[in-house]
């Protein structure tokens, strides 16, 4: 517990003085950024550049004020050992760069992430330590700082500053956590960015930073180490410390010899105090067991003789006194056994006489119960019987009553179907007069047609001899030289109009011949149809018989439901007499019923009640004969 103290309070206070060693380092850090914003913000600096980078000026201001530039920078230089370089970089790469080493040793990546970083920003951009720097001609590690500087005359630069890592040394130089312990900075990738080993700088730390940046952690040799870290916000690096535990936990090992040297004292003490209360209190101890097991056989005699007036010998009192209540307690124990056994014995008689005699009287109350239900069970059952007989003789009345009507409404029905029957028959005659007289008319239409064919050949060769005397005629006009031109010019009309003639000919015997089909085609369905009708007449004249038959025969059938219907009210009048008979004798039946279940009832409750009675008779002097034979053990 003191070591698991000691570790927690050295790594609050290692904690914390890395966090001294932190801001102390932010400190510091900030002095370097007053100084980058006092030379972002110099007007005469802002004009030197404009000057030294505009191609209009004369060398000669061009030159001095490159001179003023570089005098500036060194100056600022000079003001700080640790400030290895300062470089203005502007973004537009054909401008000037100035700094304090020589230019032609400057190599600069305008493509390198963290110039393009500084290049979007306006705030101060810490660059973690790299061997060589970022200008590319230094030898040692440098860590830099850059930011961007907008004139006043609308130029953009980059100003760096190159650091030499010794400012991280000198920060973290001196701070001791325990006589071995180390300080050092690293990146979030756990690269070492302050070494005094400069060879050691970007090489991965030996141990690894722990969760909540404080714990214990082991090397490659097993050994463990307080690790404790604080990062910075501003640098985005961590400070981290390690102390081996072995060195904080040194003085534990006094606080453990002291406790050791305590427990074998104690256990001394302890061992000599368990032989001196083993020798005074272990006999008396001892034989007070062997009488408490010669109490426990039954020898309730037994006595202890301590005469002393510790506490063994109020047991060894208080041990005599439980023994003589004891066995007065197994004298009044053994008289009460002999009194309850004797009791038991002749309730156990008479509970057996009472039990037999309920058995019996139980037994004959069942009988008569299981007669009474049976009765009733039956009449119950001769009941429902009568109610389904009753309700089918409703169902029969109510169908007969419903065929009544049928049977009647079809006899009405079978009237009115002769009506129509004979009506129809009537019609069916005239329907078959004028068909005869249609097929007739049709007959004579077809031989009209036949005539008007036969004129329309003599209108044919008529007009087919007019066209040839109108073509004699034209010929012999044609002789006749112009005397004969008008009768040409007739005879041409005549021509014209026999062709006319011949034309309208050839169209009405077209007509004339599909009218002529259509005649036959009406004379073939005609006669098609008139033996269908032939047929209908006389399954008219069938269905006709027919209804007389149904209409006969529909009268007997209603006067025989007439009988039907007065024979079925008569026995409903019969059977709603029986069923108020059969409700009276299952009402008698259930009443009885439920009598004789609450005598059987009852006598099988006293048949129970003297069943348990002979039980526990049985079992009282069980456990009286028991009691006796455990008091027979006991001597008094």
């Amino acid at each position: 517990m003191a070591k698991h103290i000691i570790e927690e309070n050295a790594a609050q206070a290692a904690y914390e003085t890395i966090q001294q060693t932190n801001e102390k380092l932010d400190t510091v850090l900030g002095v370097y950024e007053q100084m980058m914003l006092q030379m972002i913000t110099n007007t005469n600096l802002h004009n030197w550049l404009f000057t030294a980078n505009d191609q209009n000026r004369q060398t000669f201001d061009q030159l001095s004020a490159r001179k003023e530039v570089q005098e500036y920078i060194n100056q600022i230089t000079f003001s700080n050992s640790l400030i290895a370089n300062i470089m203005i970089i502007p973004k537009n790469p054909e401008h000037l760069t100035f700094s304090t080493l020589s230019s032609t040793s400057v190599s600069i990546d305008y493509e390198a992430p963290w110039f393009q970083e500084a290049s979007s920003s306006q705030d101060n951009l810490w660059l973690h330590t790299r061997i060589g720097g970022y200008s590319n001609a230094q030898q040692r590690p440098q860590l830099g700082l850059a930011r961007l500087m907008k004139t006043s005359l609308n130029q953009e630069f980059v100003v760096l500053f190159e650091i030499n890592q010794e400012m991280l040394n000198q920060q973290v130089r001196g701070i001791q956590l325990s006589p071995s312990s180390q300080v050092y900075i690293t990146n979030t990738q756990n690269l070492l960015l302050q070494a005094e080993d400069e060879s050691l700088i970007l090489a991965e730390a030996e141990l690894a930073i722990p969760e909540g940046n404080r714990g214990i952690m082991r090397n490659e040799d097993g050994e463990e180490f307080i690790v404790v870290a604080h990062f910075s916000d501003k640098a985005k690096w961590f400070v981290v410390g390690i102390a081996p535990v072995a060195e904080l936990t040194e003085d534990t090992k006094i606080v453990e010899q002291v406790i050791y040297v305590i427990i074998g004292v104690a256990s001394l003490v302890a061992v000599a105090l368990s032989l001196l209360v083993a020798r005074t209190m272990g006999s008396p101890l001892r034989r007070l067991q062997r009488l408490m097991v010669e109490g426990a056989k039954g020898n309730l005699n037994v006595r202890t003789s301590f005469k002393n007036r510790d506490e063994i010998g109020q047991v060894g009192r208080s041990f005599n006194e439980m023994m003589e209540q004891i066995t007065e307690l197994v004298r009044q124990t053994n008289h009460s056994a002999a009194e309850v056994l004797m009791t038991a014995q002749e309730l156990s008689h008479s509970a057996k006489d009472t039990a037999h005699s309920a058995r019996e009287i139980s037994e004959a109350t069942e009988q008569i119960a299981h007669g009474a239900a049976t009765l009733a069970s039956e009449a119950e059952r001769g009941n429902e019987l009568v109610i389904d007989l009753s309700k089918q003789l409703q169902q029969v009345v109510e169908a007969n009553r419903t065929m009544g009507q049928v049977a009647a409404d079809v006899h009405k029905v079978s009237e009115q179907g002769t009506g129509y029957m004979v009506q129809l028959n009537d019609k069916t005659r005239v329907t078959e007069e004028i068909t005869r007289r249609m097929v007739e008319k049709v007959d004579q239409l077809q031989e009209s047609t036949a005539s008007i064919r036969n004129l329309l050949d003599m209108l044919t060769q008529i007009t087919q001899q007019t066209n040839i005397l109108a073509l004699n005629a034209s010929i012999e006009a044609s002789r006749s030289g112009a005397a004969g031109r008008g009768f040409m010019v007739i005879a041409g009309e005549i021509r014209k109009l026999a062709d006319q003639s011949r034309q309208s000919i050839d169209i009405v015997a077209e007509m004339t011949e599909h009218i002529q089909g259509g005649i036959a085609e009406t004379v073939s369905v005609m006669s098609e149809a008139y033996p269908l009708f032939q047929e209908q007449i006389s399954a008219v004249r069938d269905a006709d018989m027919i209804f007389n038959q149904v209409r006969e025969r529909m009268t007997g059938l209603v006067q025989q439901a007439d009988k039907v219907t007065e024979a079925i009210e008569q026995l409903e009048k019969a059977q709603r007499v029986l069923s108020d008979t059969m409700a009276s004798v299952s009402a008698v039946s259930e009443e009885s019923s439920a009598i004789s279940e609450e005598v059987a009832s009852s006598s099988a409750a006293q048949l129970n009640t003297s069943d348990a009675l002979v039980n526990l008779v049985g079992k009282l002097e069980r456990l009286s004969n028991e009691l006796t034979d455990s008091l027979k053990k006991f001597k008094i």
